[in-house]
């Protein structure tokens, strides 16, 4: 009898314990708008972008950055508004090709997943 009160109780702390557990939180979206990026004398053109969280909701605070080792930018990152919005501005190619690259996008926000996207820079 003994055996199973704390067999009883035991699971019952696990079980309740284990509810408290969120579940992992992840950047589902970083929605580069630009289909194609303009990079002209190695100054990449103004990258405007959207996150959002796995409920579909803007993230506020969010650094975002231009991930790619050639790449050099103003600021260390920008950080998105109360609409989840950002513009990656005044960042440049320090060598490049003669036509195109693949720029590296990434997000980090604190308790969340990161999230990388790419997004096409033609070079002219």
């Amino acid at each position: 009898m003994i055996i199973i009160i704390v067999a009883t109780l035991g699971c019952a702390v696990i079980i309740g314990w284990m509810g408290g557990i969120d579940s992992p939180h992840y950047i589902k979206t970083l929605g580069i708008e630009e289909n194609v990026v303009t990079v002209e004398d190695g100054v990449i053109g103004d990258i405007h972008l959207r996150i959002l969280d796995e409920d579909n909701e803007p993230m506020k605070g969010v650094s975002v950055r231009i991930t790619n080792k050639q790449v050099t930018g103003p600021v260390d990152f920008v950080t998105t508004d109360g609409q989840g919005r950002a513009v990656l501005s005044g960042w440049t190619l320090d060598s490049y090709p003669k036509s195109t690259i693949k720029l590296n996008i990434s997000a980090y926000y604190s308790g969340y997943s990161d999230r990388t996207e790419q997004v096409e820079g033609l070079i002219v």
